[in-house]
């Protein structure tokens, strides 16, 4: 296992880390401090383990990862996914957010967690792990959210392949808070196979997923997914008639979850890389890019 951090600063003068780990079987990721935002993922060849392939799709140098409108690879925050017509109401009391999506309220807002420089607060290594701990202060009334926020995110990857990502708050008063992960991946690599995510196989154990309105908003409502696109619970091969078709970009209600138990995996049927999840949360959004820029 090993890590190295390389200091960066724009002309601008942010003042940017990035951190890239490597765990024994070559397997790496790295990701900046503006924003955790991660910048690759390479798998090493079964055949050839010096030879490493990017699966994360993203942005090429720093300066375009800050210009850019998009949420790639990020920490999302303060609250993940949209939160309609930009207002919430908690003890009585109504707080009205930025609609960057009017008229609705997405990812936290006109400067959310994906565009804050987070602080390393600490790097724990050991001869199977290595973790990267960092912080972020959210002052009360931060995109109008009210409460001071400490914040921490905990990147670690270990030698069982696995990259581990934790989130965890801590606020003086009462207020919402849902943080996330924003990976894009593309198993295809970046190499010789690189094209869409057709030839992608999926599945996600569960039966239900949340209804959305024409603008993505959970209604309350859960659906049942049998006979439907949406069923994901054996083994999916992603074609062009879906993308055209709109794809997916749902919540799905998981069947049963733990940290120790597979929910979703999806993998390139080219070449046989991918990503097996897990997770302590209720459920997972699968995005197949259908709102991404034709440039992406």
């Amino acid at each position: 296992m090993e890590y190295n951090i390389t200091k960066l600063q724009n002309e601008k003068g942010l003042d940017i880390d990035i951190i890239k780990i490597t765990n024994s079987n070559n397997y790496s990721f790295s990701f900046y401090t503006f924003g955790g935002y991660m910048s690759e993922a390479c798998i090493p060849s079964s055949s050839n383990p010096s030879e490493v392939e990017d699966v994360l799709l993203g942005y090429g140098n720093l300066d375009d990862c800050l210009e850019a409108d998009g949420y790639f690879n990020s920490i999302i925050g303060r609250v993940c996914n949209r939160i309609g017509k930009s207002k919430f109401t908690l003890n009585g009391e109504e707080y009205k957010l930025y609609s960057n999506t009017s008229p609705d309220h997405l990812h936290g807002g006109k400067e959310g967690f994906n565009k804050k420089i987070w602080k390393i607060e600490d790097i724990n290594k050991s001869e199977k792990s290595i973790k990267v701990t960092l912080t972020y202060h959210s002052k009360h009334l931060e995109e109008n959210y009210p409460g001071n926020l400490d914040c921490t995110t905990t990147y670690e990857l270990n030698n069982n392949n696995e990259i581990i990502i934790s989130f965890n708050a801590i606020t003086d008063q009462d207020t919402i808070i849902n943080m996330t992960n924003h990976n894009y991946w593309n198993f295809h690599g970046h190499k010789n196979n690189y094209k869409d995510i057709t030839n992608h196989i999926v599945k996600i154990s569960s039966d239900h997923i949340c209804e959305t309105d024409e603008g993505s908003i959970p209604t309350g409502k859960l659906l049942d997914v049998a006979n439907t696109k949406f069923d994901l619970n054996n083994d999916f091969e992603i074609n062009q008639s879906f993308l055209v078709n709109g794809g997916i970009d749902h919540n799905y209600v998981l069947k049963g979850h733990s940290i120790d138990k597979v929910v979703a995996y999806i993998y390139s049927k080219i070449t046989g890389m991918g990503v097996e999840y897990s997770t302590d949360q209720p459920g997972i959004q699968f995005y197949t890019g259908n709102m991404m820029k034709e440039s992406y």
